[in-house]
């Protein structure tokens, strides 16, 4: 694999920051390095280290991304809207991880566990888009097996972290747990209402379908994934006081009969899914083990009625990681390997 010349956005931001290090695990051939910030995010001074070295942070312009072969765009969407289309056309190879394209039916969504071959159909136009985390989470485990059998119905609930609203969140969720602990009120600031040792059911704000915005794109990117626009599936999205790590209760009603046994085997032969389960022993998938690992980890996986060929898990994932940072690097490792970049 030749060595590329790299920017990365919102170097920064938490999703950048994963990014970076995942770069150097991977080892990544990189020749050139660039680390940009969107306006509202520039700090003079602050500065990012790659490979031993440290780099400066500066502003992003259109003029940054000549000679860049390939572009990661983390944080702020409305950045990513605003550039990436421009610099595609300086050749650049564009990875967006900041969710402003997730909803254009003319960009490519990809998981490269499922779908990389798709990138061959890209043209001029290389902006290629990182599903959002739960859809990741809610895809791959399900992958292989969709292919065995049918799906005939999802019922999703997805436990985000605060990590998923960014640095301030995060920041946030600490400054509220310490103010109950002291006994104070909280006064919310990033949620409508507390998180601290509280669940809110909304990730965004609330469409006139009683859908929030985040449940609504998770339904429409996995029937575009899948191209299964029919498919019956319902997804709540809850906030969590986590710091990181995603967890998902899944229920599904498959096109026939599928034992524990078969779906524990079908999972862990699947690319990117690890099967822990073992209730006699207390084993199953916990988001803080998730942290800082590759792989969705799936467990409780169990019959709930044999009459509709239901069967429910649960999985975890580390959302920073292998739902946002390390699926934007496998795509790109995935355009290399097509000889696209």
């Amino acid at each position: 694999m030749a060595g590329y010349n790299l920017a990365i956005v919102g170097a920064t931001e938490l999703t950048g920051q994963e990014l970076i290090k995942i770069l150097q695990s991977r080892r990544f051939p990189v020749n050139n390095i660039k680390f940009l910030t969107n306006p509202a995010q520039y700090v003079p001074g602050r500065r990012v280290f790659f490979s031993g070295k440290d780099f400066e942070v500066p502003e992003i312009t259109s003029r940054a991304f000549k000679e860049v072969d390939i572009a990661f765009f983390c944080g702020d969407a409305e950045t990513a809207q605003h550039f990436a289309p421009i610099i595609t056309e300086f050749g650049c190879f564009v990875i967006d991880v900041s969710g402003a394209f997730r909803g254009d039916e003319k960009v490519l969504s990809i998981i490269p566990e499922i779908n990389a071959e798709e990138l061959q159909q890209l043209k001029k136009k290389r902006l290629v888009a990182s599903p959002s985390p739960a859809v990741i989470q809610l895809s791959l485990p399900l992958n292989t097996l969709r292919q065995w059998t049918s799906l005939r119905r999802l019922i999703v609930h997805s436990y985000e972290p605060v990590s998923e609203s960014g640095h301030s969140a995060v920041e946030f969720l600490t400054t509220e747990a310490r103010t109950v602990l002291d006994g104070k009120n909280v006064i919310p600031h990033t949620y409508h209402h507390q998180i601290a040792f509280n669940l809110l059911p909304e990730t965004e704000n609330f469409l006139d379908t009683g859908l929030t915005r985040s449940e609504a794109r998770i339904i429409r990117e996995i029937k575009r994934l899948w191209r299964m626009p029919e498919l019956n599936i319902a997804v709540t999205a809850i906030r969590v006081p986590l710091y990181q790590g995603m967890s998902q209760s899944i229920i599904v009603d498959l096109g026939k009969k599928v034992t524990p046994d078969e779906m524990r085997e079908v999972m862990g032969d699947t690319p990117g899914v690890k099967v822990s389960d073992d209730p006699s022993v207390n084993l199953y998938p916990q988001p803080w083990q998730s942290i800082n690992t590759d792989d969705i980890v799936v467990g409780r996986i169990r019959e709930l009625d044999s009459n509709y060929n239901t069967m429910a898990f649960w999985s975890c994932m580390d959302n920073l990681r292998k739902g946002s940072a390390l699926n934007a690097i496998q795509i790109a490792e995935s355009a290399s390997r097509l000889k696209l970049v």
